[in-house]
């Protein structure tokens, strides 16, 4: 599995950028999508369109189970 803040990372992508390429207007929601789970901060995104869009954007890597897996 691959948390979006990987992808991210990995895509060198700023949070402003990844938020631009999901279609939202505000670098804080992106970065709430990038917490890990169990993060008081976390903001899962919701299922349809925010959700598929990541999928769409991420070519996949990154999918909803993604938001609530824990790394080992």
């Amino acid at each position: 599995y691959m948390k979006l803040d990987k992808w991210r990372k990995e895509n060198n992508l700023s949070y402003s950028e990844l938020a631009r390429k999901l279609g939202q207007n505000e670098a804080t929601i992106a970065r709430r999508w990038c917490y890990p789970p169990g993060d008081n901060r976390q903001l899962i995104p919701r299922k349809g369109s925010n959700m598929d869009r990541i999928i769409e954007v991420t070519g996949g890597a990154v999918m909803p189970n993604d938001f609530y897996m824990r790394d080992e």
